[in-house]
C-alpha cells in the first residue's frame, strides 16, 4: 500500500531525491511497468500556435490541432525534422520606447486605485494585444519561416557569439515524436512527449568535459504527456496527460497513483499547502487532497474558468491563484477559491513567471506583459520583429553579464533573449530545428539552459563571455 506523503499531506520528506535507484534510476535492476490506462482517442497533433494567437485562417481544415481533442491514432514518426539554415543576419534592436534599467517602464500602467484587483483588458491601450496581423494567405504552418520573414529582434546569436551550443541530441536517441513538456527533477531531467513516453535523463560528460544527457529510464502511457511537476517534499513526480488523467509516481516508499476527472489535456500542475491543483483544456481547475487512509487523491473542488481552456497556473502569495486561459487571466482567492478579478485578453496565456514581486505573463501572440501582485499592468512589450509568437518562456542568469535574461521560445525553433528588467534585446538564436520551442529549462548553474522542441529536439546551451 502507498504510504502517506512524508507523514502527512506533502509534509516532511526533506529535500529532493535523486531517483538514482529503481524504478526510475539507472542503478536498479527493476524496470518500471507503468502503463497508462486512460481513454485513448485524443489527437497527438501539435497545437496550432496561429490558433493560439487568434489568427489561424484554416479553421477546421488546419492540419494542426485547435485543442478540440479530435480522433486520431498514435502515429509513428519518420525521424526528427532536419536542421535548418541560420537565416537572416542581425536585425534592429526592436520596438521603440525607453525601458528603465532599474524598474519596469510605466507604459500601460493602471490607474492606481489601490491594492484591490480590478478587471482590466490586456488588449487595450498602447502596446496592447490588438491589431496583430494574420499570417500571409496560403502560408503553410510549420513548413519554415513565412514568406517575407521579419527582421530578427537584436543581433543573431550564432556561432562565435556569446551563446555556445554545448550539445544537441543525436537522431538515434530520445523521443520518436515531439516533446511537449520538460522539467528538472533533482539531478535528473524529465521530458514528456507526443510518443506517449516519459523519459528520464542523467547528466553525462563527453570527451573534453562537455555536458550531455544520457537516457536513464522511461515510463510508457496511453496518451501524450502534456504537463510535469516534481514535488521535492513528497518526492512525487506528477504527469498530466492529454486524455485528462494525472499519474503520480514515488520511488521510496514506492507508490503509484491515478487521478481521473478532467476531460481534456492537463496543461499545468502545482501544489499549495498539501493540495494539488490542476489546470486543463476542459476549462476547469481541480483541487485534489491526499487521503492518508485511502492512499489516494480525492478531488475536493472543481472550478469552472469562464475565460476558457486553461494553459497555466501561478501562485501569487499570500492568497492569489492566477489562472492563465484562452481569453486572459482569472484570479481566484486561495482560501475561498472564488473569483476576485480578471484580465481579459485577445490572445491566450502561454506562461506566468514570478519576478521581483511582479508577474511576467507571456501571451501567444508574442506580447509579454508585467503585472503587479494586485493585477495592475506595469509594462508591455511586443510583438516586435520576428518575435510574434510565444510558445515557451524561462528566466535564466547570464553569469558574465550579471543579468537576468528572459528567453522567449517561438515557432520555427527561434528563441529571443531579453535582459530584464530593462527588456533590452540581447539577441535571437535558432535551435536548428523547424518545430516550435515547447519548453525551456534553467539547468541552475554556470549560465546553462536547455531548449526542447516539437521536432523531438533537445539542445543544451551556455552563456559565455561576450
Amino acid at each position: 500500500a502507498a504510504a502517506a506523503f512524508g507523514g502527512g499531506p506533502f509534509g516532511g520528506g526533506g529535500g529532493g531525491g535523486s531517483f538514482a535507484g529503481a524504478p526510475f534510476g539507472g542503478g536498479g535492476k527493476r524496470k518500471p511497468s507503468f502503463d497508462g490506462k486512460g481513454a485513448a482517442g485524443f489527437e497527438d497533433r501539435p497545437v496550432c500556435t496561429f490558433f493560439l494567437a487568434g489568427n489561424c485562417q484554416y479553421g477546421d481544415g488546419c492540419r494542426f490541432s485547435h485543442g478540440g481533442g479530435g480522433c486520431g491514432g498514435k502515429g509513428k514518426k519518420g525521424g526528427k525534422k532536419g536542421k535548418k539554415g541560420k537565416g537572416g543576419g542581425a536585425g534592429g534592436a526592436g520596438g521603440g520606447g525607453s525601458f528603465s534599467n532599474k524598474s519596469w517602464s510605466a507604459k500601460g500602467q493602471g490607474s492606481g486605485k489601490g491594492p484591490d484587483f480590478e478587471d482590466r483588458d490586456a488588449g487595450k491601450g498602447p502596446g496592447g494585444l490588438q491589431g496583430v496581423a494574420p499570417p500571409p494567405p496560403g502560408a503553410l504552418h510549420g513548413s519554415g519561416p513565412l514568406p517575407g520573414a521579419k527582421a530578427l529582434t537584436g543581433p543573431y546569436l550564432g556561432k562565435g557569439s556569446e551563446l555556445l551550443k554545448v550539445w544537441s541530441m543525436p537522431e538515434d536517441i530520445g523521443h520518436e515524436e515531439g516533446i511537449r513538456t520538460a522539467i528538472v527533477m533533482g539531478d535528473r531531467v524529465c521530458t514528456g512527449g507526443a510518443d506517449y513516453r516519459l523519459l528520464l535523463w542523467r547528466g553525462d560528460q563527453q570527451p573534453g568535459g562537455r555536458l550531455a544527457l544520457g537516457q536513464d529510464n522511461e515510463v510508457n502511457f496511453s496518451s501524450t504527456v502534456t504537463a510535469l511537476m516534481w514535488h521535492a517534499g513528497s518526492k512525487f513526480l506528477f504527469c498530466g496527460l492529454e486524455d485528462g488523467q494525472i499519474r503520480g509516481f514515488r520511488q521510496e516508499p514506492f507508490a503509484e497513483l491515478s487521478l481521473a476527472g478532467h476531460t481534456a489535456a492537463i496543461m499545468s500542475l502545482l501544489i499549495h499547502e498539501g493540495v494539488l491543483l490542476s489546470g486543463s483544456l476542459d476549462g476547469s481547475v481541480r483541487a485534489w487532497r491526499y487521503d492518508d487512509a485511502a492512499g489516494a487523491f480525492n478531488c475536493v473542488a472543481t472550478l469552472p474558468i469562464p475565460l476558457g481552456p486553461v494553459y497555466a497556473l501561478h501562485l501569487q502569495l499570500p492568497d492569489g491563484l492566477w489562472v492563465g486561459s484562452q481569453k486572459g487571466i482569472s484570479v481566484l482567492g486561495l482560501q475561498s477559491l472564488q473569483a476576485v478579478g480578471k484580465i481579459d485578453s485577445s490572445a491566450p496565456v502561454v506562461a506566468m513567471l514570478p519576478y521581483e514581486g511582479s508577474v511576467l505573463v507571456a501571451f501567444g501572440n508574442g506580447v509579454v506583459k508585467v503585472f503587479s501582485a494586485s493585477g495592475q499592468e506595469q509594462f508591455s512589450h511586443g510583438p516586435v520583429g520576428e518575435h510574434t509568437t510565444n510558445t515557451a518562456v524561462a528566466v535564466v542568469r547570464h553569469p558574465h553579464a550579471n543579468k537576468d535574461v528572459l528567453l522567449c521560445g517561438q515557432e520555427f525553433g527561434y528563441v529571443t533573449a531579453y535582459d530584464i528588467p530593462d527588456f533590452r534585446p540581447r539577441g535571437t538564436f535558432s535551435t536548428g530545428y523547424e518545430g516550435e520551442v515547447t519548453s525551456i529549462i534553467n539547468m541552475g548553474a554556470d549560465g546553462i539552459f536547455a531548449t526542447f522542441g516539437g521536432a523531438g529536439d533537445v539542445v543544451i546551451w551556455r552563456w559565455e563571455r561576450a
